[in-house]
């Protein structure tokens, strides 16, 4: 014990006698914290809260300059040494150690959190036996939270390595550091510097020999747009913090001491004067169909996804390639119409079909047929069983063609009144759409319509002629 205590004294003599203040004021500080040691961690790299011993620390540190701190901890409290490397120990016994600490410090001392690094030596020593002395080399990081002027929160994580057997310890502090000054410390109290006299000390004025406000950190702002004279790089007319201080009449984000045509909006690859190539496709804005989107000489300017040489502005498919006749749409099947307007887009046909090809000839004829050998009853819309056969055979030329469409027209001889017949010619009509119906053919894809005795085909004064009127006509077209 008399070894440590004499240690203790020559260690902080030698700091007190050789160290300088930064300034006048606070140079010095007092640190008390509660510590937590775990001589079990470094033999089983477990944590375990049920191997931490508890003490106490009293350090005293003092300020070198903007980087650097050094310290002297006095430390003293309970310890589980192991005695033998599997950890066993003989219970809690009495240490004390004291320390000679560099602290390297990141952040100005006016900041709020002030974190560092430590590194050092030591000397640990057991109260109970004198012989277990030994040198130890603490490293660890620390940090100080600003609670008042001169007051701060202070926690410590350490690794202390110890020449001795089984005595390296993992160790945590928490507690208050308190600063304060030299021998002129309470007058420098009642009156902080201010050399400007702006109500901001100088050690929180960035500006120290310009009077300023608060808001600015202590620097004046001539022409009170809102930022400090020091970093405004017009200082004497307003402008906006992102445009470092500088107005921008146009809006074009180019300053107007940089912007050549500071009134005209411009780019600033321009000097801040418009461009006659806004999108930097090569083709004046002029000349140039789409001035806002690159494009091609070929195009006039505009873009041309698919590079079929359509623009994309007349494109009808723009991400397809096409031909210009085609309105830049493909045609798949080559029957010279293009996809989105041919209604059989994989099979040739005719523009009168819309894409689709010519019903067959003998499909056709089944149409003509038809007109004859669709029959009825006298006077009646019921279907004669002799036309099942030819409505049979539209149901497999619709169900074929599932492009297509039917149109049903009934008509009617002239004997009867025309309004008898008008309604007679379309009961008809839909009689055969719903036999169709009943042979798969959807109701959707077909239409009917009564025309009673308005249309006849053939001299209604005889009979001959008024048999070829009273007939449905079937019509399959594209749509």
């Amino acid at each position: 014990m008399r070894h440590f205590t004499l240690l203790f004294i020559l260690l902080t003599s030698t700091f007190f006698s050789t160290l300088h203040a930064q300034t006048q004021s606070n140079p010095n500080a007092l640190a008390w914290r509660w510590i937590w040691n775990n001589y079990q961690y470094p033999i089983s790299e477990k944590l375990n809260s049920a191997d931490y011993t508890t003490g106490g620390e009293l350090a005293y540190s003092r300020y070198l300059n903007r980087w650097f701190n050094v310290a002297v901890p006095l430390k003293f409290g309970q310890a589980a040494l192991p005695v033998n490397d599997a950890g066993t120990t003989n219970g809690n016994e009495m240490i004390g150690s004291i320390d000679a600490l560099l602290h390297i410090k990141f952040l100005p001392e006016e900041s709020i959190l002030q974190p560092y690094l430590m590194g050092g030596a030591g000397i640990m020593a057991q109260f109970e036996n004198e012989k277990d002395i030994h040198p130890e080399f603490p490293v660890g990081i620390g940090l100080n939270i600003r609670l008042a002027k001169r007051l701060y929160a202070s926690a410590e994580t350490q690794y202390r390595i110890n020449t001795g057997d089984n005595r390296d310890v993992l160790q945590h502090a928490l507690g208050i550091k308190f600063d304060f000054g030299g021998a002129n410390n309470d007058d420098e109290d009642e009156k902080t510097a201010d050399t400007d006299n702006d109500g901001i000390p100088d050690t929180e004025d960035q500006c120290p020999n310009q009077a300023g406000s608060a808001s600015l950190f202590g620097c004046p702002d001539s022409d009170g747009d809102g930022v400090s004279n020091k970093l405004d790089e017009c200082p004497d007319i307003k402008g906006p913090a992102e445009l470092k201080g500088c107005p921008d009449s146009d809006g074009d984000k180019i300053p107007n001491h940089l912007d050549d045509c500071p009134t005209i909006p411009g780019l600033a690859s321009n000097k801040g004067c418009p461009s006659d190539d806004r999108d930097n496709d090569g083709i004046k804005d002029e000349d140039d169909r789409c001035p806002d989107k690159p494009g091609s000489e070929y195009t006039k300017g505009c873009p041309d996804l698919d590079m079929d040489g359509v623009a994309d502005l007349d494109d009808l498919c723009p991400s397809e390639s096409g031909l210009p006749e085609d309105k830049g749409c493909p045609d798949s099947d080559d029957d010279g119409i293009a996809d989105p307007f041919d209604k059989c887009p994989e099979t040739p046909g005719t523009a009168a079909n819309k894409g689709c090809p010519e019903l067959k000839a003998e499909e056709k004829e089944v149409l003509d047929f038809a007109m004859k050998a669709v029959q009825f009853e006298t006077g009646s819309n019921r279907l004669l069983p002799e036309s099942y056969v030819v409505l049979n055979q539209i149901a497999d030329i619709m169900l074929n063609h599932p492009e297509r469409k039917l149109r049903i027209g009934g008509h009617t001889d002239s004997i009867g009144t025309p309004e008898a017949n008008q309604i007679l010619s379309e009961r008809r009509a839909k009689a055969c759409r719903d036999y169709l119906v009943s042979k798969g053919v959807p109701a959707s894809r077909m239409s009917y319509k009564g025309f009673g005795e308005s249309r006849p085909i053939a001299d209604n004064m005889f009979a001959p002629g008024r048999e070829k009127n009273r007939r449905v006509e079937f019509e399959i077209y594209v749509e």
